[in-house]
């Protein structure tokens, strides 16, 4: 190429090349020939750049086997199909691995009904108003139901939903995937019946070692009652009454709310805390047979702030135990009365706790039926007559009602306890 330009230029340039049409002709001839070799390093080019973009789609092509492949044999290890519907034409298509959950030939057209077909009875109906969600719902959402096979064999699955929309937003293709889960549910399954029956051990360790430490905590105040408790029957027969009255006044409006089962079960426990300060009152106060002087009673009184402080040091440490919150408030509050009267802070109505005020008829009744150094044991009339008399000014009339409506349970309940 280079030869034939030097000599374009020797003919362009000597005289002896004087004709024009010799010029012309070797003008024309020296285009041609760039034309030429132009076209042919251009076609090279291409071809090179073809033959690139040719390996490059082959490799990518490879890849996207390898993926697809790696993909599928993913699912299968996974026990992992995939379906996909279209709301337009309402054809649904599904993933081989998915035929393979099913055990249905993957020859046999993908449809709505071949797949209800082997829903779990039970489930179906279920499983069919999920399906009406899919054309509802343009949320990811998922969920689990059994599959009864041709084989007989039962499966569980997991389920999930997606949707794709247009820019207007309107549905375009719904798909999601189907898992085989029957192994992780029958783990799941065993992980629960483990679980509950390690509940019930704990409860029942729980419950064992809260009778014992009852059962210590009343032999304590059994010990302390014993000094002007001829029977020591005492105090259960006070927490039986308690529970009782808990029991029929939970159906009064103003008190379905604060007597629930938990309160029930705590008053039981702790109504037997309520004279626990009495440890702290000289016996020759505790067991006067005459009437107390002023002095002496305002002795007696306090009573009430020494069984509080007690399980106030113990509350300190556990201050969300309701058993112990509860005896603080029947050992503090369980004299007050519904006038104001009462002592250790002269509460009036329901600013008294409830279990103070339940506490306060139920260990009134119990002093009255009971022999005590300083009287006789009243008959069931007499107390309820006495209960009755003071309904409104030492009572919660609500309670008082309670009673009286139920006083046959009350008599019948204390004859048991002796």
């Amino acid at each position: 190429m280079n030869n034939r330009y030097f000599k374009l230029q020797d003919i362009l340039s000597n005289d002896q090349y004087s004709d024009d049409k010799i010029k012309a002709y070797a003008l024309e001839s020296f285009a041609k020939e760039i034309d030429y070799h132009n076209q042919t390093e251009l076609l090279t080019k291409l071809i090179l750049d073809h033959a690139a973009i040719a390996k490059s789609i082959e490799q990518l092509n490879n890849e996207l086997t390898y993926s697809r492949e790696a993909l599928a044999e993913a699912q299968e290890i996974a026990l992992l199909g995939r379906w996909d519907l279209n709301p337009t034409s309402g054809s649904i298509t599904w993933s081989k691995s998915m035929y393979d959950i099913l055990e249905i030939d993957s020859s046999t057209p993908s449809s709505t009904d071949l797949y209800f077909s082997v829903v779990y009875p039970d489930d179906l109906e279920q499983v069919s108003v999920w399906y009406q969600e899919i054309f509802v719902s343009q949320k990811p959402w998922t969920t689990r139901h059994r599959l009864l096979l041709k084989s007989g064999k039962i499966k569980w699955v997991h389920l999930r939903f997606y949707s794709k929309t247009d820019a207007k937003g309107i549905p375009i293709l719904f798909y999601g995937t189907i898992q085989d889960i029957t192994e992780m549910k029958k783990v799941e399954d065993e992980l629960e019946k483990y679980s509950q029956h390690l509940e019930l051990l704990v409860d029942e360790k729980v419950r064992e070692i809260s009778s014992s430490q009852m059962a210590t905590i009343y032999a304590l105040i059994k010990l302390s009652e014993s000094r002007d408790d001829d029977t020591g029957a005492h105090i259960e027969r006070t927490a039986s009454f308690c529970r009782l009255l808990a029991e029929k006044a939970r159906p009064i409006a103003e008190y379905e709310n604060a007597i629930t089962d938990i309160f029930i079960e705590t008053i039981y426990k702790a109504s037997p805390l309520h004279d626990i300060g009495k440890v702290g009152i000289p016996d020759s106060i505790l067991l006067k047979p005459g009437q107390l002087t002023e002095d002496e009673f305002t002795i007696m009184k306090t009573h009430v702030r020494i069984g509080y402080d007690t399980l106030s040091k113990v509350g300190q440490q556990y201050d969300k135990n309701d058993f112990l919150k509860m005896g603080m408030d029947i050992a503090l509050y369980h004299h007050e009365k519904w006038n104001g009267s009462g002592y250790n802070k002269g509460l009036k109505g329901d600013t008294i706790p409830l279990s103070a005020r339940i506490m306060a008829l139920a260990d009134v009744y119990d002093a009255l039926r009971s022999k005590r150094v300083y009287k006789e044991a009243f008959s069931h009339e007499k107390s309820i007559e006495i209960i009755s008399l003071s309904k409104g000014s030492h009572f919660d009339p609500a309670l008082v009602d309670v009673f009286i409506q139920n006083q046959a349970e009350f008599e019948s309940l204390y004859e048991s306890i002796k």
